[in-house]
């Protein structure tokens, strides 16, 4: 009776599954309040964001702060730069990783064996090792202090190569084998038949490679010397190190979060459904 194992397997751990929920819930508060601090402490005035014993509220809300910090420090123009560079890593990364994968998966050239495992060793290169290297390269290019240099840099990812593959080596070949029989080629079912049924897949590395450029310091730090292409990473840092008021920072802060949530919030569907089919954990 394998239906009634379940249920009783079920059954028996149930007390381990409410257990985590319990903790899980427990948790929420320790990982909200930074966040709720960090925001309430951009309403402060300078010397209230130090004062001991503190106050989770302000005494009177220093709306003013948001646009002075804005106006002092051009964070819409950091916060446009960091959307540009993800957008130029995103447009180049995603499509190349989904054909190369889609090509080692199900047209297995050969030694695609061999290309994987390449693409996969390229993940345990840390970024640190080849940042002087790519610096020479885009200089030998002309590209230094250019938005393309970053993105260059950044747009081949052996992890979605990865992904991609990972849900091709399971995507049902009787469909692909109907549209060949149709007359279909190979880019063509690619784009018709694959694309409309990973699309949550696809949100998914979209996603992670938005999060990953977006939260990118060193290239830009390295390629991008003049301060009008700077990120809102590389303006924090410089905020921090320079005489920045830390209410101006903690504006900062809560401005250069906002972008991910709303890129999340406008996907999530597609990106609970995508972890679901690729098997991720977060």
């Amino acid at each position: 009776m394998p239906a009634l194992h379940d249920i009783e397997v079920k059954g028996k751990y149930k007390w381990l599954h409410n257990a985590i929920i319990i903790v899980l819930i427990l948790g929420i508060p320790f990982r909200i309040f930074p966040f709720s601090w960090m925001i309430t402490n951009m309403f402060k005035d300078s010397l209230e964001v130090f004062r001991f014993p503190p106050r989770f509220f302000p005494d009177v809300f220093q709306w003013n702060n948001i646009s002075d910090a804005f106006a002092k420090y051009n964070l819409a123009g950091n916060l446009w730069n960091s959307v540009v560079l993800c957008a130029g890593v995103i447009a180049i990364q995603v499509p190349t990783s989904a054909l190369a994968a889609f090509s080692l998966s199900r047209l297995k050239p050969k030694g695609s064996k061999f290309m994987l495992l390449f693409f996969v060793g390229t993940m345990m290169i840390n970024s640190q090792a080849i940042i002087v290297p790519t610096y020479i390269m885009m200089g030998w290019l002309g590209l230094i202090n250019s938005f393309w240099s970053v993105i260059l840099s950044l747009s081949a990812w052996g992890w979605s190569v990865f992904v991609f593959k990972g849900f091709f080596d399971s995507f049902p070949r009787d469909l692909m084998e109907a549209a060949r029989i149709d007359g279909a080629s190979n880019i063509r079912t690619f784009g018709t038949i694959v694309i409309p049924l990973t699309k949550p897949v696809f949100s998914v590395v979209i996603l992670n490679t938005f999060r990953a450029v977006y939260n990118q310091f060193m290239f830009p730090l390295m390629l991008l010397s003049d301060d009008t292409k700077w990120t809102i990473m590389i303006r924090i840092y410089a905020a921090q190190e320079g005489s920045a008021q830390w209410n101006h920072v903690m504006v900062m802060l809560t401005f250069a979060v906002i972008p991910i949530v709303l890129f999340y919030l406008i996907m999530q569907k597609n990106i609970v459904q995508g972890i679901t089919m690729t098997g991720l954990k977060g």
